[in-house]
């Protein structure tokens, strides 16, 4: 009996090859991450009642097999995931070949769609996990764009004329560096803080139409069809089936993968807004100056002649939790406490209070409560993971257990993301089932798991993303955020006019909070006067906003800024699209693959007085900005909380993610992270952090949900 070891240890006895079929196999569950199918038995195929009700037998070889459970929502359409969470899925592993092969197919290619919208949705299951797989492969080919010249043999090089010569310099042990480089030796600054954004969409396409920058006025658009409606933003919109834990998360999340830097201050680097003599602000000025982004310091004359303007990120573009450690050492030393690789907290287990009066943490800009509680958490659990690695490696200094503890935090953070995040947002069965597959492939389950077969390993469809040695893959694009990504993540509706603190005790109302109070210094004394417990209580048991029109907060919309005045960030949000060359919202729709939109009753859905607002707004639907378009859509897969256009660009960024990372793919292994540290990222979740730091949660409704950004109720 041959035996092999896949990427995460599943132990598995090969019995059998049958000509064109699948191998046969018997699984003994190691130090891996067992399949969620687990078979329930030896059985005889072919023989009546050898296996259980609700099992299958499942051939290893012409004379024995495995009882595999039978799922009853093979061939169903996906369903709205709920508090529970979603069942347990099962693919028989001679029926995943078939899966595979149903996604090569180029019938399925032509038929994504039902007049402009994607149908995936309304179909069985494997056929639409097959869809889905068909478009991140369209995506992954022809929308991971360059914003470095060369290329023609192989992904250009990422350069920087301030850093003519990084040196990739082995160490005793793999770790992230700070500023992000090296994480590819043979292209050390791809990736790194201080290089561009790349694009989802043809370069031709991402030159801004500076005639075009003020048509429609976004000023007009903000008030008119962002505005949350009712007095003082009475008519808020919630998703019932989020948290606002999660709306919090976002943020966080942002705050890793990207930042555009300091704005221009100078006079003429604005762009001036007009404002009608019936805007509300109008008293007290005529325009809304909004500077303009800061231009990319690394073009080089020549070379870069022939691009679109380009811009840089101020973070790394790797998903190493860079919103807590910061992108540079001297942020990151600030933090440490530079003993048994913990980072610094106060007396009172938070983070020390920095400049202007909030927590000191590695990214700092536009800082709120929600952003306290989760630097917070994060931190805390930072320090019991290095406590962890101290304790199992007593030999090891305060560097190792500091790069090693934040190795294992920020996989968990990714994990967290990606298998919980995203599925509560977008509660649909067949999504839930392609996110964990990104994470573990579809062999997590596949009912026996499939070993590395030669032709199909190291398939990331199949073997996941996360640990499999050879399943890294740019595709042909040097790994960069992309300026369609951070337009996509301009989700500013999640946020609502207020919270209600409740006591996590006994929900007891203690305090009524404007979230515009609850931004910089003043969010750290709302932490200081109520605590942890109860606010993250009070987060989990709220609603953000829904991602629709109408429900932009009205306070980010007369926003008082120190040193820039009143702002209104639904301008902001619009500008900053057409500035940076982000098509509008049908050209953006071609561009990522999907069809144009025909008029504004089929955008939003047969909602016909939507459907007249955005024309008088617009006129035309060709002229309807991205954002504006993605909130209007009122057709929707199924549960989603935003639509179809949006996911585009998830679809081929949430595997790119990970997929372009040597720390989630060739180095995610015990070498790197520890066998201890492996082990911490997959038995934890957001559920599981919160609970070890503050275990009266456990008497709260976050007992009862399956996932902990789901309402606590």
């Amino acid at each position: 009996m041959g035996t092999v070891r896949t990427n995460r240890g599943i132990v598995v006895g090969v019995f059998a090859r049958t000509a064109g079929a699948v191998l046969g196999i018997v699984v003994a569950i190691a130090t891996g991450t067992p399949t969620t199918a687990h078979a329930q038995g030896y059985c005889a195929p072919g023989v009546p009642a050898s296996c259980e009700a609700g099992t299958t037998c499942e051939p290893i070889s012409a004379t024995a097999g495995l009882c595999c459970p039978v799922d009853p929502a093979r061939g169903t359409v996906p369903i709205c995931i709920g508090p529970d969470g979603p069942a347990q899925a099962t693919v028989l592993s001679s029926e995943l070949i078939g899966l595979l092969t149903l996604a090569q197919d180029p019938r399925l290619a032509a038929d994504l769609f039902t007049g402009p919208w994607t149908n995936w949705y309304y179909e069985p299951r494997e056929r639409g996990l097959a869809k889905l797989a068909v478009m991140r492969g369209i995506l992954e080919r022809f929308n991971l764009v360059d914003t470095y010249v060369g290329g023609e043999a192989g992904i250009p090089l990422v350069t920087d004329p301030a850093r003519p010569s990084v040196t990739c310099a082995a160490g005793p042990y793999a770790r992230r560096n700070l500023d992000g480089t090296c994480n590819d030796p043979t292209n050390p600054l791809m990736g790194a803080a201080g290089t561009r954004f790349g694009r989802n969409v043809a370069l031709a396409a991402a030159y801004p139409d500076e005639a075009a920058m003020l048509t429609p006025n976004p000023r007009t658009i903000s008030l008119a069809l962002l505005r949350r409606r009712g007095i003082a933003g009475s008519g808020f919109k919630p998703v019932p089936f989020l948290n606002n834990i999660a709306g919090a998360w976002t943020q966080f999340q942002i705050h890793d993968w990207f930042d555009h830097g300091p704005v221009q201050r100078r006079s003429h680097d604005t762009i001036e807004v007009p404002l009608s003599p019936l805007d509300p602000l109008r008293w007290r000025q005529r325009t809304l100056s909004i500077p303009r982004t800061r231009p990319d310091p690394t073009r080089v004359a020549g070379r870069d002649d022939g691009l679109p303007p380009t811009y840089t990120n101020e973070v790394t573009h790797w998903w190493d939790a860079s919103q807590v450690y910061g992108s540079d050492e001297a942020t990151a030393n600030r933090l440490r406490a530079f003993t048994g690789g913990r980072m610094k907290m106060d007396a009172r287990g938070m983070l020390p209070v920095g400049e202007r009066g909030y927590a000191d943490t590695g990214m700092r800009e536009n800082f709120w409560l929600g952003l306290e509680l989760l630097h917070n958490l994060f931190v805390r659990e930072h320090n019991a993971i290095a406590d962890m690695l101290a304790r199992n490696y007593p030999d090891w200094d305060d560097q190792r257990l500091y790069d090693t503890a934040r190795l294992i935090n920020a996989a968990l953070i990714a994990k967290i993301h990606t298998l919980e995040w995203t599925p509560a947002i977008l509660p649909n069965s067949n999504l839930d089932i392609g996110m964990h597959a990104n994470w573990y492939g579809l062999n997590h389950y596949t009912c026996p798991p499939l070993p590395p077969l030669p032709g199909l390993y190291p398939n990331p469809v199949v073997y996941g993303v996360v640990g499999n040695p050879d399943g890294r893959n740019l595709h042909g694009a040097a790994f960069s955020m992309t300026e369609e990504f951070v337009s996509v993540y301009r989700m500013h509706p999640l946020l609502p006019e207020q919270f209600l603190v409740r006591s996590a005790r006994n929900h007891r109302l203690r305090d009524v909070v404007a979230t515009e109070d609850t931004r910089d210094a003043r969010g750290r004394a709302l932490l200081q006067r109520h605590g942890m417990l109860d606010l993250l209580y009070s987060f989990g048991i709220s609603n953000p906003g829904a991602l629709v029109l109408d429900n932009y907060p009205q306070f980010l919309q007369d926003l008082d800024v120190p040193g820039r005045g009143t702002i209104d960030m639904g301008t902001i949000d619009i500008v900053r699209d057409r500035e940076r060359g982000l098509p509008r919202y049908n050209d953006a729709r071609e561009l990522l693959r999907l069809p144009r939109v025909p008029d504004f009753l089929t955008l939003t859905g047969g909602d016909e007085r939507m459907a007249r607002r955005l024309e008088h707004v617009y006129g035309d639907i060709d002229q309807v900005d991205l954002m504006v378009g993605t909130l209007a859509e009122g057709q929707r897969p199924s549960c989603y909380g935003f639509g179809e256009t949006l996911f585009q660009v998830f679809t081929v960024m949430a595997t790119r993610r990970l997929q372009g990372d040597r720390f989630y793919t060739e180095l995610y292994n015990a070498g790197t992270y520890t066998n201890e540290g492996l082990l911490w990222v997959e038995m934890n979740s957001m559920k599981s952090v919160l609970l070890r730091h503050f275990p009266e949660l456990a008497d709260t409704g976050l007992s009862d949900v399956a996932n902990a950004f789901y309402p606590w109720d």
